[in-house]
């Protein structure tokens, strides 16, 4: 069953009260039995409160006699929808139902005042009434949200139809978890599936899932606060900065590649075939700098600027292990701790950390995490693989969690953020010369939109935000599905 929570942009942090109720899908002939109240006009899905003692088909049946006079039999628990406004909390379930017969109308007399009746309309007239939710928001907040709420339930219904588009993307992965911020600041998370199948484990919003190539957005973010703090200036050769190891040019000579050019993969540095996969958690443990020599399987070739720094765009993931190399040089610190001071403490995250050995081991017994599942559908050994490349592919996550990363990068785009000054944020989406498309640890979609994607052995995943609206699209997902984003679907849900 789909989860899907609303979390208006007036909620409080923390919910005081809460109220459960049920509600019922029932349609006809191309036709859904909705309530029409007279007197305001607006029009609901039957249903309401869940009553003491009540079982959630209990009360959707109660429901649609008391506000319809129709009798329903409940066919299918499909959708729980759960929102937060204010201090408050309302869980529904939404149920398809059938009609049985008729019963008997019995309104409140509140209910009667607002003129309540029955009606059958079109369904797709239903949905384009409910699709207009957004042009109430100046009028009635309730009612914006009455209205946001039935629109996502009868999108969700749609769903249900084996031709849907959305259904067969879901259907492609064990597990999917998506977030969504809209221009006026509101959300949206929604998933289904499993998180480990073999264990029935289902996604949930707390579900930590491997972030892969969007820990590169994350590091980026982290090298410019270094150099916010002094400890380095990306446009100074990357050399300058390392001892135990240095970044050598083709002719064997010292290259001169910057950190900037490590940050936009225009370094020089030429990824070999075949590498950065297949490590397993029981495999002996390897270091960055294991990586970067070329001393095991995962990466079997010594990094090296082979072509001149800025002349080529060469995805690198060797690239961001040279930054993971550089973070711990200067700071003496592991990767993962500066990473954490920097972003994910600032912005309260309890779910986002980089996978090292250690840090998988401690994470898996205290919160849900993904299970990985390959191309063929068949579970990674060990659950999750080996990931001694942190800064290029390491990062677990939830969608919520990224989309506070995206929100708070957005506000330091406009100056409105504590964490990363306007400065620093506005240099890593500036676009690299000759390169138009290519910003600091992050991609441009034109001039506003901004995308970091991810895709490996265990998962794929997909960040979309727009700094001018405030948008933002988070999609992850725990299969390799062997293919890229825009066909694997994993791109499309992301405009949803």
């Amino acid at each position: 069953m789909k989860t899907v929570e609303i979390l208006g942009a007036n909620r409080f942090e923390t919910y005081t009260k809460t109220r459960e109720g049920c509600r019922a899908i029932i349609v006809q002939d191309g036709k859904i039995l909705l309530t029409h109240e007279l007197i305001s006009g607006w029009w609901l899905i039957p249903g309401g409160g869940l009553e003491e003692g009540e079982t959630p088909e209990d009360c959707v049946v109660r429901e649609v006699e008391e506000e319809t006079g129709y009798l329903v039999r409940p066919l299918r628990r499909f959708l729980f929808l759960c929102e937060y406004y204010e201090e408050y909390r309302y869980p529904g379930y939404f149920f398809i139902c059938e009609v049985t017969g008729t019963g008997q109308i019995k309104l409140t007399d509140a209910e009667k005042r607002r003129g309540v009746q029955p009606e059958w309309i079109p369904l797709q007239d239903a949905i384009d009434l409910f699709s207009k939710h957004e042009s109430y928001a100046d009028v009635s907040e309730e009612k914006r949200g009455s209205y946001q709420r039935e629109y996502m339930a009868l999108r969700e219904y749609m769903n249900l139809a084996p031709d849907s588009p959305e259904r067969q993307i879901y259907e492609r992965f064990p597990g999917v978890s998506c977030a969504y911020r809209d221009a006026a600041g509101r959300e949206i998370l929604k998933y289904d599936g499993m998180a480990d199948t073999e264990n029935a484990v289902p996604v949930d919003g707390n579900t930590a899932f491997p972030a892969c190539s969007i820990s590169k957005f994350v590091t980026a973010i982290t090298v410019m606060k270094l150099q916010e703090q002094g400890v380095l200036q990306i446009d100074e050769p990357v050399n300058r900065y390392l001892h135990q190891w240095k970044l050598l040019a083709a002719d064997g000579t010292e290259s001169n590649a910057t950190i900037r050019s490590l940050l936009s993969h225009t370094s020089g540095i030429v990824d070999a075939e075949d590498s950065f996969y297949g490590l397993r958690r029981s495999d002996a443990e390897i270091s960055v700098l294991d990586v970067l020599e070329g001393r095991t399987t995962y990466n079997n070739r010594r990094a090296v600027s082979e072509k001149q720094p800025g002349t080529e765009f060469e995805y690198s993931d060797a690239g961001y292990c040279v930054l993971q190399l550089l973070t711990q040089e200067i700071t003496g610190r592991s990767f993962e701790e500066v990473v954490a001071e920097n972003v994910f403490e600032p912005l309260r995250l309890q779910k986002t950390f980089f996978g090292s050995l250690r840090n998988l081991g401690l994470r898996e017994q205290s919160q849900t995490m993904a299970s990985g599942y390959d191309s063929e559908g068949f579970p990674i050994p060990g659950k999750y693989p080996q990931i001694p490349d942190l800064a290029a592919s390491g990062l677990w996550s939830t969608p919520g969690e990224l989309m506070a990363i995206a929100e708070e990068f957005i506000e330091a785009v406009n100056g409105r953020s504590s964490i990363l000054s306007s400065a620093s944020a506005r240099e890593m989406i500036k676009p690299t010369e000759n390169f138009s498309w290519v910003g600091l640890g992050i991609f441009r979609r034109g001039d506003d939109t901004l995308v970091s994607q991810g895709w490996g052995e265990n998962g794929q995943c997909m960040l979309k935000m727009n700094v001018v609206t405030g948008e933002v699209s988070v999609v992850m997902t725990n299969k390799d599905p062997g293919v890229e984003q825009n066909e694997s679907g994993v791109e499309a849900l992301t405009d949803f």
